[in-house]
């Protein structure tokens, strides 16, 4: 009876770490989804409501590979 009392506050433990560890990344993934949408930013009429300090802009690649992430999300919701 010992031995299940124990192996029970262990498996309770494991249960409750692994519940923060999920938390955790579900916080960090929300931050990245923010992150990522705040990053072009349009309004209605399509103008660039961002200013950019430097005459630089991002590489295509890049940019391209955020478009096809991005591409598709929010479909299902419409």
């Amino acid at each position: 009876m010992l031995a299940l009392k124990y192996l029970l506050m262990i498996l309770g433990a494991g249960l409750f770490g692994s519940a923060g560890a999920l938390v955790a990344y579900d916080i960090f993934l929300s931050e990245q989804l923010r992150r990522l949408l705040s990053r072009n930013k349009t309004d209605e009429s399509g103008a660039d409501l961002r200013v950019c300090a430097s005459g630089k802009s991002m590489p295509k690649g890049f940019t391209w590979r955020v478009n096809f992430v991005g591409a598709r999300a929010g479909q299902g919701l419409r």
